[in-house]
């Protein structure tokens, strides 16, 4: 049985019971007060003839919930029916491609590039995009044409090299070393380089190399970034290592 529509039905059961069971609550209050009322009265044709009219409006009255709640399954059902492929809800699978919104943002870049080579804030739009989805290759690539177009940048090696380390799966291969140190002795505290390095050394279990890169990085003025993250960082290679030294 589909849990879903069993799950459903249980709800609209529990939801339906509960406002017939308020409903004939009122109504034994309302018969009960009906009956006082005609004790009340003294004249004794008026008095049977009060009762049965309030007994037959007490009656009629049943007609209101049985409407909300036949309104209520159908409006129910209805959704139901039309929210598409619901027989296989709990039948899905992880979709490992590209977010369509990131790929369009991917296609949309190669033709804008296609059409201005040049243009430097296409081209590095379509490197992050490429290293948004994964597309490392392609992102050293248009990172190599983008430093062509405006020459040897520090944050650009950075970014190179960044995309270089993650598409030979996590290695400083010497193509990827080599652009590290040109990227640093641009700038020596590179906020991509830096935590790329501080990054790979913190998993390895060097933390004295991670605090290390990372309080280089602090002393950088010109790019922004979270530095209370990276004190954090510190602080928790700080602690790996006062564990190790026990």
């Amino acid at each position: 049985m589909n849990i879903l529509a069993l799950g459903i039905a249980v709800c609209l059961s529990i939801f339906i019971g509960l406002f017939w069971i308020h409903h004939s609550v009122y109504n034994r209050n309302l018969s009960s007060a009906v009956m006082k009322q005609t004790n009340r009265v003294t004249e004794g044709n008026h008095a049977e003839q009060s009762f049965e009219h309030d007994e037959f409006n007490v009656a009629g009255s049943y007609q209101y919930p049985l409407w909300m709640s036949v309104t209520v399954l159908i409006f129910s059902l209805s959704i139901y029916a039309s929210g598409g492929h619901f027989n296989g809800w709990d039948e899905g699978i992880v979709d490992d491609s590209v977010d369509y919104l990131l790929a369009a943002n991917i296609t949309k870049g190669r033709d804008q590039v296609q059409q201005q080579p040049e243009n430097e804030m296409a081209l590095m739009a379509l490197a992050q995009s490429y290293a948004e989805g994964g597309l490392y290759a392609d992102s050293v690539a248009t990172l190599t044409q983008l430093i062509n177009v405006v020459g040897e940048d520090a944050t650009l090696l950075g970014l190179q090299a960044t995309s270089m380390y993650y598409r030979d799966d996590r290695k400083f291969l010497p193509e990827t070393e080599q652009i590290i140190g040109r990227a640093l002795t641009l700038q020596t505290d590179e906020l991509n380089t830096r935590m790329l390095l501080a990054t790979d050394a913190f998993l390895n279990g060097e933390y004295t190399n991670a605090i290390e890169h990372w309080r280089l990085l602090l002393s950088n003025q010109t790019q922004p970034f979270n530095r209370q993250s990276i004190n954090n960082a510190i602080m928790k290679a700080e602690f790996k290592l006062d564990e190790l030294s026990r």
